[in-house]
């Protein structure tokens, strides 16, 4: 027996509200301060993106720290 019924199994299991709040609620956003961050770095629109997907995992200090050691490896370069 599935906890799912069918109609809404037809939309794929990442369709479920109880999912979507689910990831809304463990994967980080990026806050304010660390898109600024981004934005002063000064990268390509595939760069950043690629930034982005995994500064999502990480919590808010661990994205700091990661952006200010970013930015003093651009500084060098």
């Amino acid at each position: 027996m599935s906890l799912i019924s069918s109609d809404e199994n037809n939309g794929g299991f990442e369709k479920l509200e109880v999912v979507k709040k689910y990831f809304y609620r463990i994967f980080t956003i990026l806050s304010k301060e660390v898109r600024g961050e981004l934005i002063k770095l000064n990268l390509s629109k595939d760069e950043l993106k690629e930034i982005k997907k995994e500064l999502a995992f990480l919590p808010e200090e661990k994205q700091i720290e990661f952006l200010k050691e970013l930015a003093k490896k651009n500084k060098l370069s």
